[in-house]
């Protein structure tokens, strides 16, 4: 059996969004602001390979959002869960399952990716995706308050696969 940490991105988030009701003087000790506020965060996934399975667990917010979106969430770096794939000598067609741990968007945004057409595509073409039916609902019917964080493009197009 394989394990390989699989780097999907970097990002930037204002950092009272990140830790919520945490006041700064306690989150800041522990991973410092730049003077916009904003934290660095690198989305980790994981990939396990055994007999012939693939199985990379989340996947990364991907690259697919508004402009808007990235006004949040602000790319950095050139990491991509491809080229990490690739550094382990795997690519997204090699992958067999995807597996969400929740389906917040940077998580499972980078399942789909939009062709020249705008049309969402599967990025795991290969792969057969599981969540746990719980969070399928959650992510369906959210709280106001997590309604942000779910966008089902991100995850309507795993329904049928």
């Amino acid at each position: 059996m394989e394990i390989h940490p699989i780097i999907a991105e970097n990002w930037k988030m204002d950092g009272g969004a990140a830790f919520g009701v945490v006041p700064r003087t306690l989150w800041s000790k522990m991973i410092e602001p730049d003077e916009k506020n904003m934290v660095p965060i690198t989305t980790r996934c994981l990939l396990v390979v055994g007999g012939n399975r693939k199985i990379l667990f989340d996947v990364g917010m991907g690259n697919k959002q508004s402009e808007k979106y990235y006004g949040f969430k602000y790319l950095f770096g050139d990491h991509s869960i491809e080229k990490s794939l690739n550094k382990v000598g795997y690519s997204p067609e090699d992958i067999t399952d995807v597996v969400f741990t929740h389906l917040h968007d940077d998580h499972c945004g980078g399942a789909v990716f939009l062709d020249d057409n705008e049309n969402p595509q599967l990025f795991f073409k290969n792969a057969i995706h599981h969540v746990s039916i719980d969070q399928w609902q959650w992510a369906n019917d959210p709280n106001p308050r997590e309604a942000g964080s779910f966008f089902k493009i991100n995850f309507e197009p795993i329904s049928t696969k």
